[in-house]
């Protein structure tokens, strides 16, 4: 059962990280002298978020159940900033 948590956390968070590249590449038009700051900001915000993600499913399948709450937690701020800086962007 943690096996499948795990993987469900670790899909979110690749799911995620996908959209906010989409982003990144599509809200930016051609000829976009440079992308704006919460257009950089969200997918690093994506990125981090899906560190700590990957971290918490490790936890979870090693058992640490402490370690695992405290990076689902941090995933979960950083994707609630990564949603307000993808707003912000468009």
């Amino acid at each position: 059962m943690r096996s499948l948590v795990a993987l469900a956390v670790l899909g979110t968070a690749a799911f995620a990280t996908w959209l906010a590249w989409i982003a990144y590449e599509v809200l930016c038009e051609e000829g976009c002298p440079g992308r704006p700051w919460p257009l950089v900001a969200q997918l690093v915000a994506a990125c981090a978020g899906f560190v700590l993600a990957a971290v918490a499913a490790q936890a979870t399948i090693g058992g640490a159940a402490r370690r695992a709450r405290v990076a689902a937690t941090a995933a979960a701020v950083a994707y609630v900033a990564w949603a307000a800086l993808l707003v912000v962007a468009v």
